[in-house]
């Protein structure tokens, strides 16, 4: 897991003030970063753009180009001129050193005028602090950048994108690599900046990230976090490995796939409560909920009107790990298992809103929803902390008792009905072995993602399907 920041210029300050590591050291380690980058990618015949912002990232990029200077040719464009005092620097620095050299292979411009020759453009218009919206100006520049036909480096963070990771006007730079300095910042993985960012590079700053860092309640999760429920004993038996309870409702597809991703998932046993025809063969029907259950799965496809008396009747002796989705949150019921101990919520944006609304935490619509979405999930865990919470998403969150996890592996093959249920299979066999809720929550997200991945190596990713899905599990 990596540390997440929603403002790292607190880093940088508290590198200046408590490590004695001036702005200037900063920024020339952030180019130096930025140019070990680019070098493997230049020719001497290289063209580079450089698009400059007024402040401090467009004195980074500034920096880069002098350090590029003699290595290529490169073509820059100060847009809006150089304010703060570290552009206004690095300005002069470049000049300087150009007139020296009678400005060989390099040109100040004055405009955008397509068509443009240049095999790689830096974005350093806007950086990390974004918080407006994007001027016609910058809109404009902006679109021409995105119809060049080079690779697009992003420096810090694409322009257009602001502080909360949403989009600050119609558009944004579309980078190829987003080169971030320092610190990975929040805003890279959220929803809106996903179709944005590219893939995201941390550059060091000259000083250890366990240094510059300090411990943040918002984690990116990596590859290396997956820990499979890979069966390691030899001397066991089905019983060893729980037994989960899927309810059927009237859309009784949903609960069956939960429960063919329950089984390859590791579940030992699946039984499904609900008359169901044509069962494969594979999974058990029951009438009630079975005695040695281990974990239940509740929600999907259950419709509206379905006694819950019997499992209120079964939790009040037996406290098992509970699955919530879909359809639950709507029953006025729900309100009552938000004060079990065990439990994991997987609602979409729209599903979420509705907990909100009937939790008393906030009245929103979807979108307001998705412009704050860290917002949210911490307010719903600091009234619920035992819940655990996984909000879906591009970037899907994890949430438990004011910390959040961000999962940027998902990809738009999930974007497909059925998907959700294959997910809360997973989760919930996690459950039935033995992982605790935000662990169940953590790895079943990951191989949630994982499995989509896998089948996208091979096929196309608008035709997955939840079976696909499902199929993928064996090869994680």
């Amino acid at each position: 897991m990596k540390n997440l920041f929603f403002d790292t210029r607190i880093l940088d300050k508290r590198a200046n003030d408590e490590l004695l590591i001036p702005s200037e050291i900063l920024m020339e380690n952030a180019a130096r970063g930025m140019l070990e980058f680019l070098r493997p990618k230049l020719s001497s015949n290289s063209r580079i753009l450089l698009v400059c912002g007024s402040g401090d990232n467009g004195a980074d990029c500034l920096a880069l180009a002098r350090m590029l200077y003699g290595m290529c040719k490169l073509s820059i464009y100060a847009p809006f001129g150089a304010k703060s005092t570290l552009c206004q620097w690095q300005l002069d620095c470049l000049k300087r050193i150009a007139k020296a050299q009678n400005f060989q292979d390099i040109e100040f411009l004055e405009s955008l005028t397509p068509p443009l020759n240049a095999e790689i453009v830096v974005d350093g218009i806007f950086g990390a602090g974004f918080k407006g919206e994007l001027n016609a100006k910058s809109t404009e520049i902006l679109k021409i950048l995105n119809a060049m036909d080079a690779l697009k480096i992003a420096c810090d963070m694409p322009s257009g994108i602001t502080q909360s990771g949403t989009l600050g006007g119609e558009i944004a730079f579309k980078a190829d690599f987003t080169l971030t300095m320092g610190a990975l910042k929040v805003a890279l993985f959220c929803d809106e900046a996903k179709d944005f960012v590219g893939e995201v590079q941390q550059l060091p700053l000259g000083i250890s990230p366990a240094i510059f860092e300090t411990p943040s309640p918002i984690q990116l999760l990596e590859k290396s976090d997956f820990k499979p429920p890979v069966r390691e004993k030899q001397n066991t038996h089905k019983g060893n490995f729980g037994h989960l309870c899927v309810y059927l409702g009237e859309k009784q597809g949903a609960g069956i796939l939960c429960a063919l991703s329950a089984l390859q998932s590791g579940a030992g046993l699946v039984s499904v409560l609900g008359d169901a025809k044509n069962l494969p063969y594979s999974l058990m029907q029951t009438t009630e909920i079975p005695h040695n259950t281990s974990a239940i799965a509740l929600g999907m496809g259950l419709g509206k009107g379905q006694s819950l008396e019997s499992l209120f009747e079964f939790l009040h002796t037996r406290n098992v790990p509970l699955l919530l989705d879909a359809d639950i949150f709507y029953y006025t019921e729900f309100m009552q298992f938000l004060t079990l101990q065990n439990i994991i919520l997987t609602p979409h944006p729209k599903e979420f809103t509705q907990i909100l609304k009937a939790t008393g935490i906030a009245t929103i619509s979807t979108q307001e929803l998705q412009k704050d979405r860290i917002a949210y999930a911490q307010k719903f865990c600091s009234h619920y902390p035992n819940a655990t919470l996984i909000l879906k998403g591009a970037n899907t969150l994890i949430a438990h008792n004011q910390r959040i996890w961000i999962n940027p592996f998902g990809n738009n093959a999930l974007a497909k009905g059925g998907s959700g249920d294959v997910l809360s299979g997973i989760l919930s066999a996690l459950l039935t072995q033995g992982y605790s809720p935000l662990n169940s929550a953590i790895n079943g997200v990951l191989m949630h993602s994982f499995c989509a991945e896998s089948y996208c190596k091979k096929y196309n990713n608008f035709s997955l399907n939840p079976l696909d899905l499902i199929e993928q599990i064996r090869y994680i």
